[in-house]
């Protein structure tokens, strides 16, 4: 009786554990060449992967509203191939919310800066009453220049070093008014659409409390588009209507045309690296426009090379 029902016990044993290796097998194979079984398809699909990077890292990963344990870098595998959100979390910091396509054996990549919550911002300790800053970079780093009420002040990027460096005193109309503000070797050019000043850091005497005006050196005959330090600093070439004249930044009585544009929607670059002066200009007898370049250094070598023979 006992071997009859062991043999029986054996049998059933045989056929559960044929069994189960029938079905086991297929599905551990099918899950090892990154398959899973889709629910709603009803079949095995591939499955794909989101790789996340973040900075900063350590970003808390939601995905379909369900908290990854992983922060972030990480890489989310064995996804089936569908559209997910994606939320980034973490305190102090604005969540970050988007839709991630999962595609079959692919990994989506994703490389995300996190943007803080503005909270500490610091306030400019000096009393004074800004009317208008610029940020002008340089290779030791960055000078901000304010405008203000008591005069025109060099601030570092961190607010810690501040120094004045004219007492002229814009009023608040004109100095917001100016367009822009560009730097050469401490001098600083600033302008509106109707004038041009220069600002020689260079005089500033902090012991003997002397300092230089903001210099006016130039008034439109139409009005003022661009400016830029030209032919090696020594020169200012400005964007005037339609005209494009060099300025002597030594003798500011001297001047000379330099190219005479054909359409008031005519622009101009000097890149002072290379010496070189870009023109977008509407092109003779048509309503097209085109881009002219002229390099300076070449051209006078070759006006040399011609007068010697």
């Amino acid at each position: 009786m006992q071997d009859s029902i062991y043999l029986i016990l054996r049998k059933i044993f045989f056929w559960f554990f044929l069994l189960a290796f029938l079905i086991l097998t297929p599905i551990i194979v099918y899950y090892s060449l990154g398959y899973k079984f889709d629910a709603m398809a009803k079949k095995f699909l591939k499955t794909g992967a989101i790789s996340i990077k973040t900075f900063p890292k350590g970003i808390n990963v939601y995905l379909d509203g369900k908290k990854i344990k992983e922060t972030t870098p990480c890489t989310i595998r064995e996804l089936l191939p569908k559209e997910y959100n994606l939320t980034l979390e973490k305190e102090g910091f604005y969540p970050y919310e988007m839709k991630v396509e999962v595609k079959p054996s692919q990994i989506q990549d994703i490389d995300i800066f996190i943007v803080p919550r503005m909270v500490d911002i610091t306030k400019l300790k000096m009393d004074l009453h800004i009317y208008k800053f610029f940020v002008a970079k340089h290779l030791f780093g960055e000078t901000i220049i304010v405008f203000t009420d008591k005069g025109i002040y060099f601030l570092d990027g961190d607010f810690k070093g501040a120094r004045k460096v004219s007492s002229q005193i814009f009023e608040e109309n004109i100095a917001n008014s100016i367009e822009n503000l560009k730097e050469n070797n401490g001098r600083f050019l600033f302008w509106n659409k109707n004038n041009l000043w220069m600002l020689d850091s260079s005089q500033v005497n902090d012991k003997d409390e002397k300092y230089p005006g903001a210099m006016l050196i130039y008034k439109a005959e139409d009005e003022i588009k661009d400016v830029f330090f030209g032919f090696r600093g020594k020169y200012i070439v400005i964007h005037d209507g339609l005209k494009v004249i060099a300025l002597d930044a030594e003798n500011l009585k001297v001047s000379f045309p330099l190219y005479e544009l054909k359409s008031v929607r005519s622009k101009i670059f000097y890149d002072s690296r290379s010496e070189t002066i870009y023109i977008q200009d509407k092109v003779q007898g048509t309503n097209g426009f085109s881009l002219f370049r002229a390099e300076i250094i070449p051209l006078i070598n070759e006006r040399i090379l011609n007068e010697r023979k």
